[in-house]
């Protein structure tokens, strides 16, 4: 698709056409269109928000149900900045409640509108789930990384992901009528979580790394106490998004910026090594 300076790249994905000939084939072309329009909006909602704070923005994904706009912001942005923009996308849903009412006055079939209105109505509740990667979900995993360190909140936050999912599915299966379209999608949001389980320490690495390059943003600094045997990527874990870190060794009555660190594990390979070691090579 083509690229303009006010758009991100657009991407369908695959499912997306499938549906769409399904929806030819069964009658339901003006439903698809309608869902996919105000997913669109819901995304580029996030877009013009991350655009304002000059996030690095790869491309908007779009399903049917649902998309996703990719960044390669990981975690060091302010926390308020975050939360914008997390919240663009569900504040779309509120103007087109105005932009759907005033329609009802031209000559826009009512069914049609009814149609919009429940899906609108739809996507803006299950989007607030808290499940991630559900806008619900990353204002949770948000909270929670303004909480604990980095890597702990993320790691809590899939975990708490599963066991909503879980009981979200539990409940739709047993006290609900059979859908097919809901079911679909929360075993899908367990899937997308259990994929995020499997990368987390790819994610913290990411977190690390751009933390590394571009520096910590906020002015809080928090210490964070070590011994000489502590490991490196113990005292890497305990990095909190939006705070700077000095490393205090008491019993060498020493500290450590915390980027010393970070190019001892980046730069000089050297992942296994203590605090200890860290201390030692500064003196040589």
């Amino acid at each position: 698709m083509t690229r303009h300076n006010w758009l991100p790249p657009i991407h369908l994905h695959p499912v997306f056409w499938g549906f769409l000939l399904l929806a030819i084939l069964t009658g339901m072309l003006m439903e698809v269109l309608l869902l996919f329009v105000i997913v669109l909006l819901h995304e580029l909602g996030h877009f013009l928000a991350a655009r304002h704070f000059r996030w690095r923005i790869r491309r908007i994904m779009l399903w049917v149900f649902g998309g996703v706009m990719e960044t390669d912001e990981h975690g060091n942005r302010r926390g308020l900045e975050e939360a914008i923009v997390i919240l663009a996308g569900p504040s779309v849903h509120l103007v087109l409640y105005g932009v759907i009412y005033g329609l009802t006055a031209t000559s826009v079939p009512e069914a049609v509108l009814e149609t919009a209105l429940m899906y609108n109505t739809n996507i803006l509740l299950f989007n607030l789930l808290p499940i991630w990667p559900l806008d619900g979900g990353k204002l949770i995993g948000l909270i929670l990384s303004l909480q604990l360190p980095y890597r702990k909140a993320h790691t809590l936050l899939i975990l708490t992901s599963w066991v909503i999912g879980a009981a979200a599915l539990l409940y739709v299966c047993m006290a609900m009528p059979f859908t097919l379209s809901t079911v679909s999608l929360l075993c899908f949001l367990m899937w997308e979580n259990r994929l995020e389980w499997k990368r987390r320490y790819y994610v913290f690495l990411r977190f690390l790394l751009q933390r590394a390059t571009y520096g910590p943003i906020g002015g809080i600094s928090t210490p964070i106490f070590a011994t000489s045997k502590t490991a490196l990527l113990d005292v890497l874990s305990q990095y909190r998004r939006n705070r700077r870190h000095m490393i205090v060794v008491k019993e060498k009555n020493a500290v450590l910026d915390e980027q010393q660190c970070s190019d001892m594990y980046f730069k000089r390979k050297q992942v296994r090594c203590t605090v200890g070691d860290i201390l030692r090579q500064n003196r040589q």
